[in-house]
């Protein structure tokens, strides 16, 4: 290896499926070397960091949290495009040794595409305390490729991690062993498709991933195919694809089929497992189809609680801090530049002191949602309430954003981020801005109560059964006009409950901070000055200012 290829840095994609570990093995590597933004030219988030270890940098790529590459959503699109066209030294596939059946189906994706792979099997705590027993060394043979047995919560693997993702990128890129995900080898289909797309691989990439891409039937790929195939190939393709009744369910056997067969040989179960029965019993009243909405909507009551909580004792001080600063700046200005004083004291520092406060009580939501999704009930919160949300065109995540509404619009519009698809989180943002908070439900409660007296009840009802309607027709109206896309199902995992990591919340909470004192508070200051070069009159006389006169 030369010296400059010794000091390059290297890029490594974290891929993996929702709530196996990615976030927490991306915030201990990069800590606050994180850059949020989004990708070129689409509106999913991205996250990248960059690290050291020894005389080596690396810049770590945080995929979207995907299940598949079939490029059935953005995320999964923006996943394999980034992994095909990027060229990353090395992808890390992050599994969940507790469920190792469903979290292995990505990697049978990722090693199609002849990218080195390192496999991180995190959780691997959970998986004992499950009584299972994985051979890591037995399925590193198996796969023929790094496997890391881990717990990223506890930090444990970590540095066997970065060795294993060290000599997979100074290698030659080439796996050790032969049983690689052979998935429809043997399949008359698969080799006749091979076959007729066998001499193209120059223009269309990886012969099996496209081959299999093809039988499930993926229309950017085939788009792709057709376009370099002559006529009666295509149509000698088309033929033998169509004599397959279901290519992505056929596809989608064949990899489970493969994940078993590994798994068979090196997972086994000790006879006591230490899940405990009182773990088991919480989870079914926790997804029971109506005591788990009851205790959903107890749980963030609480949440909006807490989060109060949590921000009241910031908001106080933050208060009387602006009104000592404010009496101060106006003393320094007496008799001085009048307008530069009155600029600082009436219109940036209490534009900056409304920020903080916002920032407080976004703070506190963070730490709570933060806590539920670390803990893993998010998504059994989402899963209770999926058909209900269905019926208003929206997932089982956006209830919680919703619910938090009724206690603060900022909380709700916040509380989005857990939101995985950008349709549905733009859907759901604007909706959680329209539900009326405990303010204004006090300000209705106490003048439907002079107008109305005793009919107030009907008043309240009469009003939720229009907001109803109001959501539900701004949902149909946004989906189809302003952010139209086919909204697909709810596909997602219900993880094994954690124990809560805080310094993995508190590392999530504060690169959102950070975000929100790039973005929101250089705004909220920007337009605070606008505002009072709008309404300043070196008499006093805010009448006859431009922003009363805008106000007429």
């Amino acid at each position: 290896m030369t010296v400059a290829n010794e000091k390059k840095e290297k890029i490594i994609a974290l891929a993996g499926q929702p709530n196996t570990g990615k976030s927490t093995v991306f915030n201990r590597l990069t800590g606050s070397k994180q850059h949020v933004g989004n990708w070129p030219g689409k509106t999913v988030e991205q996250k990248s960091g960059e690290f050291r270890r020894g005389a080596k940098s690396y810049q770590l790529v945080d995929l979207p949290g995907t299940y598949s590459l079939t490029a059935g959503s953005l995320e999964e699109k923006i996943a394999r495009d980034f992994i095909i066209n990027d060229e990353p030294d090395v992808v890390i596939v992050m599994a969940d040794a507790s469920q190792l059946e469903r979290s292995l189906y990505l990697l049978t994706e990722v090693k199609l595409l002849s990218v080195p792979v390192v496999l991180a099997l995190n959780m691997m705590d959970v998986a004992e305390d499950q009584g299972k027993i994985i051979d890591v060394k037995g399925l590193k043979r198996k796969l023929g490729i790094e496997v890391v047995p881990m717990s990223a919560a506890k930090g444990a693997g970590i540095d066997e991690l970065l060795s294993a993702v060290d000599t997979v990128a100074d290698s030659s890129g080439s796996d050790s062993g032969a049983d690689v995900v052979p998935l429809l080898d043997g399949d008359p289909v698969f080799l006749q498709v091979k076959q007729i797309i066998g001499g193209h691989a120059d223009e269309i990439g990886v012969i099996d991933w496209v081959a299999v891409k093809l039988i499930e039937g993926d229309s950017e790929i085939s788009g792709k195919v057709k376009s370099v195939l002559p006529a009666g190939k295509w149509a000698e393709l088309i033929s033998a694809i169509e004599s397959v009744e279901n290519g992505r369910l056929h596809a989608a056997g064949c990899r489970y089929g493969w994940i078993a067969e590994v798994l068979s040989k090196v997972v086994s179960k000790t006879p006591q497992q230490k899940f405990s029965k009182r773990g088991k019993r919480f989870d079914r009243m926790a997804t029971h189809p109506v005591f788990g909405k009851a205790f959903a909507v107890l749980v963030m009551m609480l949440s909006f609680a807490v989060a109060m909580i949590i921000a009241f004792p910031i908001m106080g001080a933050v208060r009387p801090a602006t009104v000592l600063v404010t009496d101060l700046v106006r003393e320094q200005f007496t008799g001085g530049s009048f307008w530069f004083g009155s600029m600082l004291a009436d219109g940036l520092i209490p534009g900056i002191s409304v920020a903080l406060m916002m920032l407080a009580f976004i703070f506190g939501v963070y730490i709570v949602f933060g806590l539920l999704e670390d803990v893993g009930y998010v998504a059994r919160l989402a899963y209770v309430f999926d058909r209900p949300m269905n019926r208003i065109g929206l997932h089982g995540k956006s209830f919680m954003p919703l619910l938090m509404s009724f206690g603060c619009n900022i909380a709700g519009v916040t509380g989005t981020r857990v939101i995985d698809s950008w349709q549905q989180r733009m859907v759901t943002l604007v909706m959680a801005s329209i539900v009326p908070c405990l303010a204004l439900w006090a300000v209705v409660s106490f003048i439907g109560t002079i107008f109305f007296a005793a009919a107030m009840p009907l008043v309240i009802l009469s009003l939720l059964v229009v907001m109803v309607l109001h959501l539900s027709l701004t949902s149909f109206l946004l989906r189809r006009f302003v952010v139209p896309g086919e909204t697909s199902g709810l596909i997602m995992e219900l993880p094994p409950y954690h124990k809560p990591n805080w310094k993995t919340i508190f590392g999530h909470v504060w690169v959102q901070v950070k975000a929100f004192l790039k973005r929101a508070l250089t705004l909220i200051a920007a337009l605070s000055i606008v505002t009072w070069a709008l309404s300043y009159r070196a008499d006093g006389n805010m009448e006859l200012s431009v922003l009363a006169s805008i106000g007429k």
